[in-house]
């Protein structure tokens, strides 16, 4: 959302872009979805599909263990 209000306050897309060292076009598709509809841009929690993924990773990880510890 940052980013987006420093686009929408004037800012160049090339500045903001280097602000929060993310690619223009994803700025471009950022505030395009934004002036479609505020309330429904960006869903979802930020990394959590990282954090979500890396947890089971590390779940299957543990479980590999117990395994060969068992064995």
């Amino acid at each position: 959302m940052a980013a987006i209000q420093r686009l929408e306050s004037g800012a160049s897309v090339a500045e903001a872009a280097r602000a929060f060292e993310v690619n223009p076009n994803v700025l471009h598709r950022w505030r395009r979805e934004f002036r479609q509809g505020p309330g429904s841009s960006f869903p979802g929690l930020g990394k959590r599909r990282w954090e979500q993924s890396r947890v089971a990773e590390l779940e299957r990880k543990v479980g590999q263990q117990a395994l060969e510890i068992d064995f």
